[in-house]
């Protein structure tokens, strides 16, 4: 378990003005399922929003409260974005400066050095890998990401867009694998255990 570090990122306000916001404060005290995604508008990011927004209540059911996507664009871009895909359960991180991404990519644990990726080959520069990372009171619990493919040396400036472990489907099954309570506690369920000393 590993405490995610802070960073700031900008928001526009209700006059459109920029102000700073802290990951910190914005993710206290709750569960966030954080979605890292190449970028606003590429097909593949904006299939997985959709499915993603279309799933949010299972999703939120297996004991998320909130769920966050982050690319490296900033708000005037991510806003536009949620508003032309008509979003309204999904939460966006704008990280334009990459503030938040590459102190991810940095910091070790169960996500350092696999949160970024290279796309200059699409015109895009440095940009977040396709991940799921589920976070408790930002603290790291659990981190899920595509897979390089196959036969290629790392997963920079690749032509392939891999979308195959983080879809809603797949979430809901990684998510409901940590929910082991129920079970550990059936099998430490010995009231009607004949077998059992009284």
């Amino acid at each position: 378990m590993n405490q995610l570090e802070n960073a700031e990122v900008f928001f526009q306000n209700s006059k459109k003005k920029l102000v700073r916001k802290s990951t910190h404060d914005l993710f206290a005290k709750k569960d966030i399922l954080i979605c890292g995604v190449n970028g606003a508008y590429v097909p593949t990011d904006v299939q997985q929003v959709k499915d993603f927004e279309k799933a949010y209540d299972d999703i939120t059911a297996c004991g998320v409260d909130e769920i966050y996507f982050v690319s490296m664009n900033d708000d005037y871009v991510m806003s536009a974005w949620w508003k032309s895909l008509k979003i309204k359960k999904c939460k966006y991180l704008p990280d334009g400066s990459g503030a938040f991404t590459l102190r991810l990519n940095n910091q070790g644990g169960m996500s350092g050095g696999l949160t970024v990726c290279e796309m200059y080959n699409k015109g895009m520069g440095k940009r977040s890998w396709r991940y799921l990372l589920l976070l408790e009171d930002n603290c790291q619990m659990s981190y899920v990401e595509e897979e390089t493919p196959e036969g290629t040396a790392n997963r920079d400036n690749l032509e392939e867009d891999p979308y195959s472990l983080t879809t809603p489907a797949a979430c809901i099954k990684w998510l409901n694998g940590r929910q082991q309570k129920a079970r550990i506690d059936a099998s430490n369920d010995h009231t009607n255990d004949p077998a059992r000393p009284v």
